[in-house]
């Protein structure tokens, strides 16, 4: 996330269900660490519906390294007490017509309306910043996010097979590939039949 974007979307204060107020900002270069311990902090089974990297601390250093890049905005939880979670989206090049999307929750604030949160800030950067169509996928079997990604104005395009390596702790499974129109630019996004 650029600087010039940050200043444009400063961090904001929400309230999570539990009366706890958390800030949601931009992942910073300086958070590294941080990073490095909230995916340390993430249990073991909750990683089989994080896919897109190994949540390591050699991940959390180079996430945050390329924190002002161009073709990402990352946004971070932050409730005082360290990283509570963080979503998400990056494309490859300027002219991009899709990004990818993600989003990982600590457990002490799952539940609490942080998902909730964190994607409805980064849905209003995506307005203005990136490409026209965000896309994701997500395990039919992780319930609780299909919920949230189909009440955030997401739709399944397609039913896929998530395929593991088969030294993977976790099997291959089904999972549905998911887009939303999130500024203007390209016709809407096709429907699973």
């Amino acid at each position: 996330m650029t600087p010039e974007t940050q200043a444009q979307y400063p961090p904001i204060t929400v309230t999570l269900k539990d009366g706890t107020p958390a800030v949601i900002r931009p992942l910073s270069p300086n958070d590294g660490e941080a990073l490095a311990a909230f995916y340390a902090a993430v249990p073991r089974e909750d990683l089989r519906f994080y896919c897109p990297h190994p949540l390591d601390r050699e991940h959390a250093l180079r996430n945050a390294a390329r924190a002002h890049g161009p073709h990402e905005v990352v946004l971070v939880l932050d409730a005082g007490d360290g990283i509570g979670g963080y979503a998400w989206y990056r494309w490859e090049h300027d002219d991009a017509e899709k990004s990818g999307f993600g989003i990982c929750i600590g457990r002490p604030y799952q539940e609490l309306g942080a998902g909730t949160a964190l994607m409805t800030r980064l849905l209003e950067i995506a307005r203005t910043v990136g490409p026209p169509i965000m896309c994701l996928t997500v395990q039919l079997a992780n319930v609780r996010a299909v919920k949230l990604y189909t009440r955030m104005g997401f739709q399944v395009v397609r039913e896929q097979m998530l395929e593991r390596d088969p030294s993977s702790d976790f099997p291959s499974e089904p999972e549905y590939y998911m887009e939303q129109q999130v500024n203007p630019g390209i016709a809407g996004v096709s429907r699973l039949p």
